[in-house]
C-alpha cells in the first residue's frame, strides 16, 4: 500500500465519523491540524465500536509500515546520492558534456540510411523474422548496451490463407472480381517480390453473399444516422472508407447494427492536397496515392483492451489460461481493398437509396464515378447486384520476440524505458516502424561515444525493440503485464518512437508532466527547413499544442494501464504539405522514403538528436524532470471543458448508493471491514452538485500543492552542489529521495483499479483511448462516457472517483513539505 493510499484512508475515516459529518476545507491553512484533531476525536469515538477501532489501528499500522519502508528506501538510496554530493560520481562527464558529445557524433555522421535499408529488405511480420531479432540484439551489444536479451511470449494470432471479393447477380453469376493486390512497380523493388497479402489482423473467417451499402467512415454516428433513417442493415455488407477513426471500431460498429461483413477502402478525398484531381501524379511518378494501394491493419478493438485477446490483463506466456477472444475481436469478416478495386462495386449504388449529398458533405469523398449514395432505401430494399466477401484466416499460437538492452545508471532503481516496435505489415516498413528503429540505433551510436569517454547517466535507460505491435500492441502489453510490479516500482517514464519519419511535420503527443520538457528541448534542435524545432512546431498546424495520448502504439500499456508518464514523437505527414504517407502499404518502402519523404535521411538525423537530448535530460539531473503543475493546469482545463457538456438536470440529481463501488480497488480493502460494521454516515458524495464542488476544491488544492512541489524540486536541484557539511548532506539526501518518490507516484494516483466501464483494462481516470475513436485520446473518459450515455448515476460515480483521486494526488504532493 502506498503512502498516498494510507493518507487517504485516514482522510476517509474522518469522513466516516458517527458524529456530525466532517467538512474539511483543503484551502484552510490549518487543514492538516484539523485532520489530526479529527483523528483524535474519531479514536475516542471508536472505543464504542471495536470494529471501527480495528480499522483505525490498521490504518495507523499501515502508515508506520510505510514510513519504515520509506526509511529503508532512504538508507538504500543514500549511498547513490552521496556519490554526487561528495564529488565522487562514477561518471567522468556531466550530462551537459555527454549531450555535447552525443550531438557532435550525430553532426559528424549519419548512418540512418544504413539501418533503414537493412530493416526494409525482408518481411517482418510479427514473430516471423529471427534474423532481424538477432541482428537487433547484436547492434544493441555493439553499441554498448548490457544485459541484452530476448523475451518471448506466445500470442493468439491469424495469418492470411485466401480471400475474394466479387459482384454477383441474383442467380450467382460473377459480374466482377476485385484483384485484392497491390501493383508491382518497376521503380520500387520492395513492391516486386516477397510481398505480404492484403488482410486484416484479427479478422474473422467468413463467406458471405449479401446486399451491400455505403456507410461513410463507419463511425458510430454514421451507423446511427442510417438507423435513424430506417435503413435496414441486418445481414448486409458495409462498405466504409478509411479515416476519422480506428479501423477495428468500424467493424465493431457494423457488427453491432447487424451487418454481416465489412469492406474498407482508401478514398482520395481524404488525401489532402496531393490527389490526381489537383494535377499530381500517382506514386511512384508523383506524391499522390497509387490507385492500387491497400491499407492493411488490425481490426482488434484496441480501445477496449490491447494485447493478446485471449489473456486480458495477464501475460501470454507458456501454458497460460486462455479466454474468449471475441471480447476485443470481431465475429464478422472484413477485407481491405484499393480504391481502384472498390470503384466498380460502389458505382452500382449510384442513385439508389439515401443520397450521401443529403446526409452532408462529410459523407462525400472524391472517388470518380461514384455519387456516394447509400444504396439502401429506408422505404424498401433497393435491387442491386450482391456482394460476395470471402475471408479465410488461420489462427494459432505463435511466438513473438522483444529485444532489450540497458545503459546502467548510477541509480539503477530509477529507469527510463525507450521503445520502438520492429514488426511491420509489409516487407518494407520504412516509415512504420523502421524510421523509429533507425533513429534508435543512431541514438545508441551517439550515446556509445559519450559512454566510452566515461559518461554514466544518473538513471538507467532500458531500450526495447518490441514485436507484435501492429496486430494489437502485443509485445509491449504482454511484457508490461508480465513485469507490472517491477515497472510500477522503478520505471519513471516511457518514451516512444514509432513512425519517426513519415513526413516533415513534427508531431508530439504526451502526458502533461513531460510536455514542457519536449517543448524546451525543441528550442535547441535545428529544423531542416530553417529555425528551430520549437519555432516550426509553434507555426505548424499544431500551433504549439501538444495533444494527449490515445492508443495505437506501445505507450498505451505504460500510461493507461500502469500510470507511467509517457510520450510519442516523430515527423508526421501533413496532407496539405507533404507527399502522401504510404501507411501499411507495400509502398512504405526504402525507395519511397529516400525518394519522396526524406532524401538524405535528414529528418531521421534530426529526430535522433531531438529524442537523444530528451533521453539525456530525463536520465541526468538527480531530481526527476516532471512538471507536476502542468498536470494540475491541464486537468483543470479538461474538467472545465467537460462541465460544458453536462446536462443541467444532472445538477439536481441525488444518487442512490452504488453497488460494489470500490475507489482504488485493493488500496481501499478496508471497505470490506466496513461492510460488517454499522453503516457509516458517509460513503461517497451523494449529490451531483456537491460532487462537482468537491472536484473543484480538490483541483485547487492539487494545483497549489504541485506548484509547491515543483518549486521544491527546482530548489533542491540548485542546492545539490553547494558546499555542505556531513550533517547538511544527511538532511538533503532524504529530501531528494523522498521528492523523487513522490514525483514517481503522482501519476499513479489517477489509477482506478476497477478500470473504465465496460473496458476495465484501462485504469487511468484522466486519459484513455476514445471508445468511439480508437486512436484519439480522451480526457476524463469515465465522465465523458457517462455524458455520452446520458447516465447520471455513472456520472456521479466518476465525479466521486475524480475528487478522491485528485485529493490523493494533492495530499501526496504536500507530504513532507
Amino acid at each position: 500500500m502506498s503512502e498516498s493510499a494510507a493518507t487517504f484512508l485516514s482522510y476517509q475515516l474522518l469522513l466516516m465519523s458517527e458524529s456530525q459529518p466532517l467538512l474539511l476545507d483543503p484551502e484552510d491553512p490549518h487543514f492538516h491540524d484539523n485532520v489530526v484533531e479529527a483523528l483524535r476525536s474519531l479514536y475516542q469515538e471508536s472505543r464504542k465500536h471495536w470494529k471501527l477501532r480495528f480499522i483505525l489501528l490498521a490504518v495507523l499500522g499501515t502508515t508506520l509500515t510505510i514510513h519504515l519502508i520509506l526509511l529503508i528506501s532512504l538508507i538504500r538510496h543514500s549511498f547513490t546520492y552521496h556519490y554526487v554530493y561528495l564529488g565522487k560520481s562514477p561518471s567522468k562527464l556531466t550530462t551537459s558534456e555527454a549531450e555535447s558529445e552525443f550531438i557532435r557524433v550525430l553532426n559528424h555522421s549519419n548512418y540512418a540510411r544504413n539501418w533503414s535499408y537493412h530493416y526494409t529488405q525482408q518481411q517482418h511480420l510479427l514473430g516471423q523474422n529471427m534474423e532481424l531479432v538477432d541482428w537487433t540484439k547484436l547492434k544493441f551489444k555493439e553499441f554498448g548496451l548490457v544485459d541484452t536479451k530476448v523475451e518471448t511470449y506466445d500470442v493468439y494470432l491469424n495469418s492470411p490463407v485466401d480471400h475474394a471479393l466479387k459482384l454477383v447477380s441474383k442467380k450467382g453469376k460473377v459480374l466482377y472480381s476485385a484483384s485484392l493486390k497491390e501493383d508491382a512497380l518497376p521503380e520500387d523493388p520492395t513492391s516486386q517480390n516477397d510481398t505480404v497479402p492484403t488482410f486484416h489482423g484479427y479478422s474473422a473467417n467468413g463467406n458471405v453473399t449479401a446486399a451491400y451499402f455505403y456507410a461513410n467512415y463507419g463511425r458510430k454516428l454514421d451507423f446511427d444516422t442510417l438507423v435513424k433513417l430506417g435503413v435496414n442493415m441486418t445481414g448486409k455488407i458495409a462498405i466504409v472508407r478509411y479515416g476519422a477513426i480506428y479501423r477495428g471500431l468500424k467493424v465493431k460498429f457494423a457488427q453491432e447494427v447487424g451487418a454481416s461483413g465489412v469492406v474498407m477502402y482508401s478514398d482520395p478525398g481524404d488525401d489532402g492536397e496531393f490527389i490526381p484531381q489537383n494535377g499530381y501524379k500517382q506514386y511512384p511518378h508523383g506524391p499522390a496515392r497509387n490507385e492500387a494501394s491497400v491499407q492493411r491493419g488490425s481490426v482488434m478493438y484496441l480501445s477496449y483492451g490491447p494485447g493478446d485477446p485471449t489473456t486480458p490483463g495477464y501475460a501470454s506466456k507458456g501454458k497460460v489460461k486462455r479466454e474468449d477472444p471475441y471480447k476485443t475481436t470481431p465475429k464478422i469478416p472484413s477485407l481491405p481493398v484499393s480504391y481502384r478495386d472498390i470503384t466498380p462495386i460502389l458505382v452500382e449504388l449510384n442513385g439508389k437509396g439515401v443520397s450521401g449529398l443529403k446526409l452532408g458533405p462529410d459523407w462525400v469523398g472524391k472517388l470518380e464515378g461514384f455519387d456516394y449514395s447509400v444504396g439502401l432505401s429506408p422505404a424498401e430494399e433497393v435491387v442491386t447486384p450482391l456482394l460476395n466477401l470471402y475471408n479465410e484466416q488461420e489462427y494459432s499460437i505463435v511466438p513473438i520476440h522483444n529485444v532489450f538492452g540497458t545503459i546502467k545508471g548510477v541509480n539503477e532503481d530509477e529507469v527510463i524505458v525507450v521503445g520502438n516496435h520492429r514488426d511491420a505489415w509489409i516487407r518494407g516498413g520504412a516509415g512504420d516502424p523502421n524510421s523509429g528503429s533507425a533513429a534508435m540505433l543512431e541514438i545508441l551510436r551517439g550515446l556509445q561515444e559519450a559512454c566510452e569517454l566515461g559518461f554514466k547517466p544518473y538513471r538507467s535507460i532500458l531500450f526495447a525493440s518490441w514485436d507484435g505491435e501492429e496486430p494489437g500492441l502485443l509485445g509491449s502489453t504482454e511484457w508490461a503485464e508480465d513485469h507490472a510490479s517491477w515497472i510500477s516500482k522503478k520505471v519513471v517514464a516511457y518514451l516512444n518512437v514509432d513512425s519517426a519519419v513519415t513526413g516533415n511535420t513534427l508531431l508530439l503527443e504526451s502526458s502533461p508532466v513531460l510536455k514542457n520538457l519536449l517543448l524546451n528541448v525543441a528550442k535547441e534542435v535545428e529544423y531542416p527547413k530553417g529555425g528551430t524545432l520549437h519555432e516550426h512546431y509553434m507555426t505548424s498546424i499544431f500551433k504549439g499544442h501538444v495533444p494527449i495520448l490515445g492508443s495505437g502504439s506501445d505507450y498505451t500499456v505504460f500510461l493507461d494501464h500502469l500510470g507511467i508518464p509517457s510520450f510519442d514523437l516523430g515527423f508526421a505527414c501533413n496532407p496539405e504539405t507533404d507527399p502522401i504517407y504510404q501507411y501499411h502499404l507495400n509502398y512504405d518502402s526504402f525507395y519511397w522514403m529516400e525518394t519522396f519523404t526524406d532524401p538524405g535521411f535528414v529528418y531521421h538525423n534530426v529526430v535522433s538528436k531531438y529524442l537523444g537530448k530528451i533521453i539525456l535530460r530525463l536520465s541526468g539531473p538527480e531530481l526527476l524532470q516532471l512538471d507536476m503543475l502542468q498536470s494540475a493546469v491541464d486537468i483543470q482545463s479538461y474538467f472545465d471543458d467537460v462541465l460544458k457538456d453536462i446536462p443541467q438536470e444532472w445538477y439536481h440529481y441525488k444518487g442512490r448508493e452504488p453497488h460494489n463501488y470500490k475507489p482504488f480497488g485493493d488500496l481501499m480493502a478496508f471497505r470490506d471491514l466496513q461492510a460488517s460494521a454499522e453503516k457509516p454516515h458517509f460513503e461517497f458524495v451523494n449529490e451531483f452538485t456537491e460532487a462537482v464542488k468537491m472536484v473543484k476544491n480538490a483541483l485547487k488544492l492539487f494545483e497549489k500543492n504541485t506548484l509547491a512541489l515543483d518549486e521544491l524540486r527546482r530548489a533542491l536541484q540548485a542546492d545539490l552542489y553547494k558546499p555542505k557539511t556531513f550533517w547538511q548532506r544527511s538532511k538533503t539526501v532524504p529530501k531528494v529521495v523522498f521528492t523523487n518518490l513522490k514525483l514517481g507516484l503522482l501519476e499513479k494516483a489517477f489509477l482506478y483499479a476497477d478500470g473504465l466501464n465496460d473496458r476495465p483494462w484501462f485504469k487511468h481516470t484522466i486519459f484513455a483511448s476514445g471508445r468511439y475513436t480508437g486512436y484519439a485520446g480522451q480526457s476524463l473518459p469515465g465522465l465523458r462516457e457517462a455524458i455520452e450515455d446520458n447516465d447520471v448515476e455513472s456520472g456521479l460515480k466518476w465525479m466521486n472517483v475524480h475528487w478522491q483521486s485528485i485529493y490523493v494526488g494533492a495530499i501526496l504532493a504536500s507530504i513532507g513539505m
